[in-house]
């Protein structure tokens, strides 16, 4: 098997993602011509019910959001059909089992996050979100999941150093990678890669405190062995370096 490379794309929280941000991953996706997409979740925010009380101003609904997820989900198909499809699910995207949960529990097994998003159809895996989220990228050691195993400011190495595993995770929006080694010389990294959504948007209000976001993705690159290799891209001002070609809107 030779090398393989992914784009893993970290929280989107569609409709209220960055659009030149999110177009600036996919041109980039579209010359390394990807052999997998990883999801990292939260690329649906299902703001309309979430559980932080709701704007006035916003007038999206959970239908208006859905059809918007759904057209990037069209899209990443159409521009990627042989690539490998997996997607996370993300807090953000449980919030729809936790709102059936407690308005109509009755309901709970019966209207899931996969099931509304057609990622079946769409040839996603589908990685519930739960402590035991897992999901391999390619035969590589490096797992992906939605959260870190660890919060606050060292969010990679308290990851990295609680899994005694190679983990790229999504939901903290920020970028970081730290390394540790065992004793008997195995080398294991934390990675979060950013996120893609608008930090401008009244959605985010809740978040109080002075956040760390960083507009950012993933390249990971397997070669056939199963030794691999992370890209963090940086987006700043709109540009973004892969494989020394600079990228703008």
């Amino acid at each position: 098997m030779g090398i393989r490379r992914a784009i893993v794309i970290p929280d989107c929280h569609i409709p209220f993602h960055d659009e030149e941000a999110y177009n600036l991953m996919l041109d980039v996706a579209r010359d390394i011509e990807p052999d997998g997409i990883f999801i990292l979740g939260d690329f649906a925010d299902f703001y309309d019910i979430n559980s932080h009380g709701k704007d006035p101003g916003i007038q999206s609904t959970l239908r208006d959001e859905v059809y918007e997820v759904h057209k990037k989900l069209k899209q990443i198909c159409e521009l990627f059909p042989r690539a490998e499809k997996h997607f996370c699910q993300g807090n953000h995207e449980y919030r729809l089992e936790r709102y059936i949960d407690s308005k109509c529990p009755e309901l709970f097994d019966l209207v899931k996050t996969e099931d509304v998003l057609k990622l079946d159809d769409y040839g996603f895996n589908y990685y519930p979100y739960g402590p035991n989220q897992l999901c391999r990228i390619f035969n590589s050691s490096l797992y992906a999941r939605h959260e870190p195993l660890s919060g606050g400011l060292h969010c990679a190495h308290g990851t990295v150093s609680k899994a005694m595993k190679s983990v790229i995770f999504g939901h903290t929006h920020r970028i970081q990678e730290s390394q540790i080694v065992s004793l008997d010389g195995e080398n294991f990294r934390g990675i979060s890669s950013g996120w893609l959504g608008d930090k401008s948007s009244e959605v985010f209000d809740y978040v109080k405190n002075h956040h760390q976001w960083a507009l950012g993705f993933s390249i990971v690159t397997v070669l056939g062995d199963g030794t691999w290799f992370n890209q963090l891209i940086h987006i700043i001002d709109y540009k973004c370096v892969s494989d020394g070609f600079v990228y703008e809107k």
